[in-house]
Parts: structure tokens; sequence; C-alpha cells
């Protein structure tokens, strides 16, 4: 598959939830291939975490820029610094040039106020009409819209939303098409000089083809957790800290593949630690966590149990168990 696609991975994998579908029952258990499609969406928000934490100065994105030249297409249509980073979190890594006769991205305002130049805009929605194809042949269509919102325009690192209308975003390469729409909000917001909040309430759906076969999935989130930056000295909060979500106070998410629908809910344990500072190698990945675990659970109707866990060992390196039993 092209990279392209595989960078897609992450969340696509959720829409195999549809070639296993069968109806709830006091049984209904999570199984392995329920786990390792479930494991991949997570992935896939985790990624859209990095981008909400990454690197969104000039120099950062200038020197990705050498690596795949996204940054500079995205400069080029004039969509605030911290857009490109979310365009990689969804899988997109390449866009049109702006002579393109069949792609529309306009931002509004068209040149947005960041006033603290920290590459996110006081308010600025940019809208997506775009069908292109890229390199390895391969055909994109980006569609919808999606908000940034400085929290406080004159204060780096005051917080910020992002919010997604109807952003669907479709890949195809040879006979796989992989197609996904954002809806929702996302955001993070100093609470103190030592703390973060972030917040999520957006669905995800994913539709994959492969030759005439063609699954479906979403996945709900609703969570407040927080985010403690080290304290080691250094001036931006966002390149390292500790994100929380609390066992006896955790998050939800409502998976739902064709008619069928499982409540879950889900912690951290231990926290996440995020290290960007240590794991920005190689140039462009989003996932930089370097120890901590995610947990999700799932609890049937005759109360049994099915834990699914995350957990990291190091930069982006991580092992998925369900019920303690490797995934594969």
């Amino acid at each position: 598959m092209h990279k392209h696609l595989r960078a897609l991975a992450g969340l696509a994998l959720l829409g195999l939830l549809a070639a296993c579908s069968n109806p709830s029952s006091s049984s209904d258990q999570l199984s392995q291939s329920d786990a390792q499609a479930l494991s991949e969406a997570v992935q896939g928000d985790l990624q859209l975490t990095g981008a909400m934490l990454g690197d969104a100065s000039t120099a950062a994105l200038g020197a990705q820029g050498q690596v795949d030249g996204l940054e500079a297409a995205a400069q080029a249509w004039g969509l605030p610094r911290r857009g490109s980073l979310i365009l990689r979190a969804v899988g997109v890594l390449y866009l049109p040039p702006t002579s393109s006769a069949n792609c529309s991205i306009s931002t509004n305002p068209a040149t947005p106020v960041d006033a603290d130049n920290d590459g996110v805009p006081a308010s600025a929605t940019t809208t997506y009409d775009c069908t292109y194809t890229g390199p390895g042949n391969t055909s994109y269509s980006l569609k919808g819209s999606v908000t940034l919102q400085d929290t406080n325009d004159n204060q780096p690192y005051s917080g910020y939303s992002v919010a997604f209308d109807r952003f669907t975003t479709r890949l195809t390469s040879g006979n796989t098409s992989i197609e996904r729409t954002l809806n929702g909000s996302y955001s993070i917001d100093k609470q103190d000089a030592t703390l973060f909040k972030i917040t999520k309430n957006y669905t995800h759906a994913v539709t994959k083809t492969v030759f005439n076969n063609t699954y479906t999935g979403s996945l709900v989130f609703d969570v407040s957790k927080t985010y403690a930056p080290d304290q080691d000295g250094n001036s931006n909060p966002w390149d390292a800290g500790s994100i929380t979500v609390e066992q006896n106070n955790p998050g939800s998410a409502t998976w739902t593949r064709n008619n069928n629908t499982r409540s879950l809910i889900w912690y951290t344990d231990p926290s996440l630690h995020w290290n960007r500072a240590a794991c920005q190698n190689p140039l462009g990945r989003l996932m930089n966590f370097d120890s901590g675990a995610k947990v999700f659970v799932y609890t049937n109707p005759a109360g049994e149990r099915s834990t699914l866990r995350i957990e990291f060992s190091g930069c982006g390196q991580f092992t998925v168990t369900l019920n303690g039993q490797p995934v594969e």
C-alpha cells in the first residue's frame, strides 16, 4: 500500500469491525479481531492529540517541509500553521498546487490574526472542497471545514480549540479507499501555571472499501482529561508532560459498527507521558509518547469485562493486549 494510505492505518482499520459483526448478547466480548481494530482506531485519536501538542513553530514546520513538502503547500494555500499538523493527523500528506482546477481551499478571514505567533489564529475557519491526484497515483478528496480558535491570542500556550464540521477525507489507491468524517470539537485550555485541561467531544466515522467489500464504523469520544507539563525549566509547556484520565472518573466512548453499538469507558494507567522534546525523530511523527498506558473497558450485559490496554515503552513504541494477552 502506498505510504499515504499507510499513514491512515491508525484509524482506517476501525472499518474492519464490520467484517466480524454479530448482534450483542449476554456473551458478547471483544475478540482478537475487535481488539486489533479498536487499538488501531485509538492510535488515530493519539495522532490527533499529537497534532494538538505538536510543534507549530515556523522552524519546525520548515524542517518537516523539506521531507515531503506538505507545509510549503499548506502555506501557499494560506492555512494556519497548526492546520498542517491536523492534516497530518488524519493522513493527508499532500496538497496540490494552488493552481489546481479541482481544488478549493479557503480560510476566513483570508489573513488570520495570530498576534502571539503560536501557529493558532485568533479565530479562522478553513473550508475544503478538493478532488486531486497525488504521488503514487493516490487520489484525494477533502470536504468540510476546520475551525481553529485561540483561547488568548496575546498569550502563547494559553490553549485553543479545533472544531470539525463534516470534515471528510477520502484517499484511494488501487482497489482500496478510506473515507473518514470528523465532527465535533477538541480543545486544550490552560487552567493554571502547572495544568491544562483537554476536552474531547467528537465523532470519528470511517468507511473502508477493499475491492467490492465496504465496512463502516464510528467512535464517539466524550471526555475531559488533564495535561501537566514537565517541570523541566523549559519555556514550552507542550514539549513534554503527562496526560491523565482518572480510573474513578473515566472518559466514555461509543463504538458503533453497522447496528451494533458498544459503550466503553477508558482511562490512563499510568498516565501517558508525552515527550516531543526527546522523541522528535523521525520528523513528522505525531505519536510522541514514551511511557504510560491507555485502557479501554467494555462490560457486556452479563457483567463480563473485556480490557484493551495500549502501553508505551519508548518513543512511539507500544504493545497492545486484550485481557492480558498480546493482540497480534
